[in-house]
């Protein structure tokens, strides 16, 4: 026969349950407290949330998605996803493709996606899915929908007043190598052909297109300082006294001066001011050598020579692309950037490359 608990037993026993029904309210309250924080946080963010459960049940979502999707009242009540991007479906601008990724995830229950997708009516939405685990079980999907239509206007406008901005910044140089080109008929197009051609060795020697295009603008108005020089020691037919080259050979200074002071993307003051520099130190203005000229300027200034000595000039006829790669070719590596010299003439013997004519 059991034995009778005692009253002390009992009166344990009691207190055990007691605790016990207090630790489970307690628990059941910060359960709630954690749901209710939960839901404060889904309908205070901006994106719109829905939450699916992986036998395709909504299990939750926000009153913003609800708005953004612009969704009905009987669809959301229905509590099936099937249903949500039925609807969602109709409004899409291209319904074929977000099915298919929609498609996608439910063969690839835990993959993660990302994509944009547009409205017919105009709207951009970020769509994002993420899987749920409990553990490295897969319980469901995470839904968001960020309306991004005001940053997507804002970023077309953008690329629409920075491609307004280079073309006029590629006017306002042409009007300026224009200007040059005035002034010294008998190089008239010298400017465009080195432009062409360093554009196309830079190309060939594999930079950047940025650099590209700073390189061509660079060799576009290289010449610029010569607007300072007296336009008939530049097209004076004889030989030029000590003096007259003195004040050409200045010309580099020139045309930096007159571009130091405009913050362009690209060094176009220092691509000018270095495009008569030697890598041996030999060239003007200031005798530096190697890799203190930067390689733009060694481009523009094989590019130079190569466009000089084939064309026609006041104190010489034309001397023919052979000799200008000849002479290149001579002073590779001690007065020109070999890089740059190899491209050139791979340029003219392999790529068929030639100076457009002038115009």
């Amino acid at each position: 026969m059991a034995q009778k608990p005692t009253y002390d037993q009992l009166a344990r026993r009691v207190q055990e349950l007691e605790q016990g029904s207090l630790k489970r309210a307690k628990t059941e309250e910060r359960s709630d407290k954690i749901v209710s924080i939960l839901r404060a946080t889904l309908e205070s963010t901006a994106d719109g949330i829905v939450v699916v459960n992986r036998q395709g049940r909504v299990v939750s979502s926000n009153q913003r998605f609800q708005e953004l999707c612009r969704i009905p009242e009987s669809v959301m009540a229905a509590k099936d996803d099937n249903r949500i991007i039925g609807y969602i479906m109709d409004q899409v601008k291209d319904p074929g493709i977000f099915l298919q990724k929609i498609a996608d995830l439910y063969d690839q229950p835990g993959a993660e996606d990302k994509d944009i997708i547009e409205f017919k009516d105009g709207r951009i939405f970020e769509r994002c899915s993420l899987p749920q685990r409990i553990g490295k079980e897969y319980v469901g999907r995470v839904w968001s929908f960020r309306d991004i239509t005001a940053s997507k206007s804002a970023e077309k406008s953008l690329k629409e007043s920075f491609v307004a901005l280079r073309k006029a910044l590629n006017g306002i140089i042409q009007a300026v190598a224009l200007t040059v080109e005035k002034r010294d008929t008998y190089t008239a197009g010298h400017q465009r052909r080195v432009a062409d051609l360093a554009r196309a060795i830079a190309t060939k020697m594999g930079l950047s297109k940025e650099q590209i295009n700073g390189i061509r603008i660079a060799a576009s108005i290289h010449d610029l300082g010569k607007i300072c020089v007296p336009a008939e020691i530049l097209s004076k037919p004889g030989r030029l006294t000590e003096h007259e080259f003195g004040m050409i050979k200045a010309h580099p200074e020139g045309g930096y001066d007159i571009l130091k002071g405009i913050e362009f993307p690209w060094p176009i003051a220092q691509t000018v001011l270095q495009h008569h520099e030697s890598l041996d130190g030999s060239g003007y203005p200031a005798g530096i050598k190697s890799e203190q000229i930067i390689v733009e300027a060694r481009i523009v200034a094989v590019s130079d020579v190569v466009e000089a000595m084939s064309s026609h000039r006041p104190y010489r006829p034309a001397l023919g692309i052979d000799m200008a790669l000849d002479e290149i070719r001579k002073g590779r590596g001690i007065a020109y950037d070999p890089d740059a010299v190899d491209a050139c003439i791979s340029l003219f013997k392999t790529d068929n490359f030639q100076f457009r004519p002038s115009e």
